[in-house]
């Protein structure tokens, strides 16, 4: 999913809680309930990498038990690495933010538009308490990334400030991987226009399958 790290683990496996209409995931056809995979605590993680926790779902949705959750931080803290976690619902992760493997960890939401698109969105947190959240672990001292992807048809007053009051360190821009579902989708020189004013207070990267917007 992303470049800039060197591996992917998944504890946590099947379906996801947000049921976002563009997931991935849902590719694959119907997925399993979501459950904990206790062999994946044989893996060894190793030292020196950049590892996407739960790149398969979201760890930290509602409903996914604490007791999972602390079993997996555990893990990843037995080991000298650094740490993506990724979830819509970052609200979730200040409840576990004194564990100590967020010492070694960025935490990344998903921001896909200042928009409400509720038929898409479906059971995910709404953008403005993502925010919120990222601001209040921003202020802690935890280094934080904003993905937009799948990036749909925003408003740039907004959709920058919302993004500024995260203060990520990076935010990475991506198109919708599913092109057999259609989402409302910004213009050539919206999106550059976007990168440019992110551009001011942030380190910007473009993911592959959005290279076509800046082309021209």
């Amino acid at each position: 999913m992303y470049e800039f790290v060197t591996h992917t683990w998944n504890i946590l496996k099947g379906r996801c809680n947000h049921d976002c209409r563009y997931c991935f995931m849902k590719r694959w056809g119907s997925l399993n309930p979501l459950h904990f995979d206790n062999s994946e605590l044989k893996t060894d993680l190793g030292s020196g990498n950049f590892i996407f926790v739960g790149s398969s779902t979201d760890d930290f949705a509602e409903g996914v038990p604490s007791e999972w959750i602390i079993k997996m931080l555990d893990h990843c803290d037995k080991y000298e690495n650094r740490y993506l976690f990724q979830s819509k619902n970052p609200a979730r992760i200040l409840e576990f933010i004194a564990h100590p493997v967020f010492r070694k960890a960025v935490v990344c939401t998903t921001i896909e538009t200042n928009r409400f698109y509720p038929e898409v969105m479906k059971n995910a947190p709404r953008i403005e308490s993502r925010v919120q959240a990222m601001a209040e672990l921003a202020a802690k001292g935890i280094p934080t990334y904003v993905t937009c992807e799948p990036l749909m048809s925003f408003d740039l007053k907004e959709l920058v400030s919302m993004l500024e009051a995260c203060h990520p360190q990076q935010v990475n821009i991506g198109r919708n991987s599913r092109r057999e579902i259609m989402l409302p989708e910004p213009s050539n020189d919206e999106v550059k226009a976007l990168i440019t004013e992110l551009g001011n207070f942030t380190k910007v990267e473009v993911k592959k399958n959005a290279k076509a917007w800046i082309k021209e």
